[in-house]
């Protein structure tokens, strides 16, 4: 009985190991000239957007080559470690063979790649590529126009074509609910001018198995954030660092009306708003505004020139952790500038207004 018993178990292992399912990969294939002798790294992301290295290999006689395995579909970086070149793909739903074109990446050749998630997302570059250089010709065009009546005509082009972007963006978040969708929700979250209720409307109804992907949950986590400061809610309170090594809160900084100011000294369009900061602070501070900044810098020394070239006289914060920043990320922040504009009891009342629209709305809250 011991002997038949054992037999048996012995069949079952046997069994078992000869159904073994078989572990399936995916090559990825390509072609890059001027580059033999440099290392490629495939690379991944988590849920923070930090790069998670896979694998390194070295290019030779222009080609490279790496094996993955079969995985739900995501988003990795081919990245060419000296130059920096980054070459995005989705790994997981085909082989990926392609002919890069370093001065002209989303042009490069996916034609004999099985991945169609990969083909798909160039296909939306190219697409948004094209658009944006339409974009910049009716810009150009309109500096060119010679007569108050051909610039208006050219505005109004330029309105039609601004909407008419948007609205393929939007569409295409909607009817694409996979990887590649997720990545043009997360551009369209970048800008402060997103539609935010229309971006988590069409998050909610992807599936679960993609809202869980690395990226699915970075973007459930901006939502979360975004929802909690959007207007009419309580300013979320922050502690952080200032230019002289204090530790000040939202709380201390807090005016009869106060503004949250995110910038960083290299960022142009921030330095370009200053001297507008500047007049409104002097202007109205006496009166009850208060701004507090918050750098996006990751040097003090950069940091402290930009405050006193550009006149800052206002209280100031950082970590100095650059798109780390943790006042940043409570705040949801993923493009600068951005201002939060808050009424004494903290209430954020609006966002993002430049020049007359905020001296309008500060006027407004001092008056209450």
């Amino acid at each position: 009985m011991k002997k038949i018993f054992s037999i048996f178990i012995i069949g079952l292992l046997l069994q078992n190991c000869s159904t073994a399912p078989k572990i399936i990969t995916y090559q990825i294939k390509g072609k890059i000239a001027d580059n033999d002798g440099k290392n490629i790294e495939l690379s991944k992301f988590d849920k923070d957007l930090k790069s998670i290295p896979l694998d390194t290999v070295q290019i030779k006689d222009s080609i490279f080559s790496f094996t993955v395995p079969q995985q739900t579909p995501d988003i990795a970086m081919l990245t060419i470690t000296e130059t920096k070149q980054r070459i995005p793909v989705i790994i997981g739903d085909g082989d990926i063979v392609v002919d890069v074109k370093p001065m002209d990446l989303y042009n490069s050749d996916f034609s004999k790649s099985t991945s169609g998630l990969t083909k798909k997302f160039y296909e939306y570059q190219k697409h948004s590529k094209k658009d944006q250089f339409k974009g910049k010709e009716i810009t150009l065009n309109y500096r060119r126009a010679a007569t108050d009546k051909a610039r208006d005509s050219i505005k109004k082009a330029f309105e039609n074509w601004q909407k008419d972007a948007e609205k393929y963006q939007y569409d295409y978040i909607e009817n694409n609910k996979d990887i590649v969708g997720l990545i043009i929700m997360k551009t369209l979250l970048s800008s402060p001018e997103s539609d935010f209720e229309k971006i988590r409307k069409s998050f909610e109804t992807y599936p679960e198995a993609v809202k869980k992907l690395p990226l699915g949950k970075n973007i459930n986590t901006t939502l979360l954030t975004v929802g909690a400061t959007k207007i009419g809610g309580k300013a979320p309170n922050f502690i952080s660092t200032t230019i002289d090594g204090k530790k000040l809160s939202l709380t201390q900084a807090m005016g009869k009306v106060t503004i949250i100011d995110f910038w960083a000294s290299w960022c142009r369009p921030c330095r370009n708003e200053n001297p507008y900061m500047v007049q409104i602070y002097n202007k109205y501070h006496d009166q009850g505004l208060n701004i507090i900044g918050v750098s996006l810098d990751g040097n003090k020394i950069s940091w402290q020139r930009a405050i006193d070239d550009d006149g800052l006289k206002w209280q100031q914060v950082s970590s100095l952790k650059k798109w780390q920043e943790p006042v940043a990320k409570l705040y949801g922040v993923m493009s600068i500038p951005q201002t939060f504009i808050l009424d004494s009891k903290g209430i954020i009342r609006a966002k993002n207004l430049r020049r007359e629209e905020l001296e309008a709305k500060i006027k407004e809250l001092i008056n209450e």
